[in-house]
């Protein structure tokens, strides 16, 4: 036997093995996939959700702090807008700010997630109990502050309707898993 026929034939070997472990994984991949399905079927589904908005709905704690984020290039602030839903609801508390022209970039985005840091560590410092957070700008901003306040106080989300209703903002729930 020459050295091409036993090439050939380790070759034929290597390829039919090749297309046995292919399969094999084809078919782990797959009963992996069915079992991941079976299990976001059987996850419990929220049911409560309507009593979580209640319990957290208002001021429930001593030290309530506002923060107003403006990440939109045509208004320097929201604060008058919040101001104005705070009083119309009666409640006494100190409103933050975080105003930028805009997100248009990495270094705005660097910034803006460091300014977050800093509010961050400001209202641990300060001792605040709960955040009521008011946003205007992009949804990508708010995904980032959800995920760097997650688990960290009571973070109350606010939302302003297209036609505001008198108090201009909305309270729409609790930040939650």
């Amino acid at each position: 036997m020459d050295f091409w026929s036993w090439f050939s034939r380790l070759d034929n070997i290597i390829g039919v093995l090749a297309a046995i472990f292919s399969g094999y994984a084809a078919w782990k991949l797959h009963q992996q996939s069915q079992r991941l399905r079976e299990l976001a079927e059987r996850s419990p589904k929220i049911e409560n959700i309507k009593d979580l908005i209640t319990t957290h709905a208002g001021v429930n704690s001593s030290a309530p702090v506002a923060l107003a984020v403006s990440l939109i290039s045509n208004s320097d602030s929201i604060r008058n807008s919040v101001q104005t839903f705070l009083d119309f609801s009666g409640w006494k508390m100190p409103i933050e700010e975080l105003n930028m022209d805009g997100i248009n970039g990495p270094e705005d985005l660097e910034n803006f997630v460091n300014r977050l840091r800093v509010a961050k560590r400001y209202f641990d410092a300060q001792n605040f109990t709960e955040i009521h957070l008011f946003i205007a700008g992009p949804v990508q901003a708010g995904v980032l502050i959800g995920a760097m306040f997650d688990n960290w106080k009571s973070v109350k989300l606010y939302h302003k309707p297209q036609t505001p209703p008198p108090q201009v903002y909305e309270y729409w729930m609790p930040l939650t898993k």
